[in-house]
């Protein structure tokens, strides 16, 4: 009986987490979402290791999915540019309503 009731506690907790970290908005690329409307463009700090610790990006695309949920945005997509560590990461948040995707978007939620 002890052991059901650890295991059934491990899957409510896991459960919770993976609730609270769930994406707002579908991620895409840029390829299947050329028909729709740009909602908002969001631009990262300069000069921050995104390929570091999982906290720092996925907080910021987290976020960022966030707030372009709230400007009515059903997608997002995001390109990273710039010389070494001095990369941006930007995300626009794109309006999909009413419009025919070609493409099933291919990337999971990256965290």
């Amino acid at each position: 009986m002890k052991k059901v009731l650890i295991v059934v506690s491990l899957f409510v907790v896991a459960g919770c987490a993976t609730a609270k970290n769930s994406p707002p908005l579908v991620e895409t690329n840029h390829d299947t979402v050329r028909g729709c409307k740009e909602v908002a463009k969001f631009r990262s700090e300069a000069g921050k290791k995104y390929w570091g610790p999982p906290p720092v990006l996925g907080n910021f695309k987290y976020e960022s999915a966030v707030k372009g949920k709230a400007l009515g945005a059903t997608h997002i997509y995001w390109m990273q540019g710039g010389p070494g560590m001095d990369s941006v990461l930007t995300g626009w948040a794109v309006d999909c309503t009413g419009v025919e995707l070609d493409d099933v978007p291919g990337g999971e939620w990256q965290e």
